[in-house]
């Protein structure tokens, strides 16, 4: 028997896990089609996860269709996170 979706996401990442759950490094990618089958099918959204390493903090950015929707900030130094751009950042950007 076979079985179909309405919503089918095609996966594009650094280190593909498994089909049930996964973890990566640097980013993420995921194309969001929405139909009935897949040859009715149309790409509804992409949705990006990334990860940058600057200097003591990396930076992770979620974008919908190309656009930052929401980023946080991990210092190593003092192992806090935040939402706000650290200004030492600002300045490399």
């Amino acid at each position: 028997m076979a079985y179909s979706y309405n919503i089918w996401n095609s996966i594009n990442s650094c280190a593909y896990k498994g089909k049930q759950s996964y973890g990566v490094k640097d980013h993420s990618e995921i194309d969001m089609f929405v139909g009935y089958g897949s040859g009715n099918s149309s790409l509804m959204t992409t949705i990006k996860q990334t990860r940058k390493r600057i200097g003591d903090w990396d930076s992770f950015r979620l974008y919908i269709d190309n656009k930052v929707v929401k980023s946080m900030y991990y210092n190593y130094k003092t192992k806090k996170f935040t939402r706000r751009m650290p200004s030492c950042i600002k300045a490399e950007i």
